[in-house]
């Protein structure tokens, strides 16, 4: 799955490919890893694409959702304020024996200028996280490309079976 990430050829972006690329895969990996540790065998699906000189990557997983009031920082707020050294990441890395970090989400509200994360449920509609109704997450990456030759002869980014 990494590799086929990686193998992607992607636009010419306003924003550090490396941190972009580190975000989406630590996310991919959040909801790999819940469908694992939840038995989900469904598979988590990425879709990427570009239209109106934007690129955009959604991730959607069934692997029923996170309570965010556990996170060592507050979701809504600004990613600009949270101190990675601070006691509440330490004591979050501590309560998942260091197995857990925080770092998908905030990497990637960090990197990209447009995130989205909505909880879904079986039919994949919007849906609150206490509503017992929580199938899935839905992540939405979204960054202007910053050359409009890829937009005038690309619709989508070719696959990743694709790039091979």
């Amino acid at each position: 799955m990494v590799d086929a990430v990686r193998s992607v050829k992607l636009p010419p972006l306003p924003l550090n490919a490396e941190l972009a690329a580190f975000s989406v895969l630590e996310l991919l990996s959040n909801s790999i890893r819940a469908h694992r540790e939840r038995g989900v065998g469904e598979e988590v699906e990425v879709r990427y694409s570009i239209a109106d000189n934007r690129l955009s990557i959604e991730i959607l997983d069934a692997g029923r959702g996170f309570d965010p009031g556990r996170l060592p920082y507050c979701l809504d707020g600004s990613p600009d304020t949270v101190d990675l050294r601070s006691e509440s990441f330490a004591e979050y890395r501590m309560r998942h024996g260091n197995g857990r970090f925080g770092m998908g989400l905030l990497a990637a509200r960090k990197t990209f200028p447009a995130f989205d994360l909505t909880f879904v449920d079986r039919d994949q509609c919007p849906c609150p996280w206490y509503s017992g109704m929580v199938r899935g997450t839905r992540i939405v990456l979204s960054a202007p490309v910053a050359s409009e030759a890829w937009s005038e002869d690309l619709e989508e980014l070719p696959l990743a079976e694709e790039a091979e």
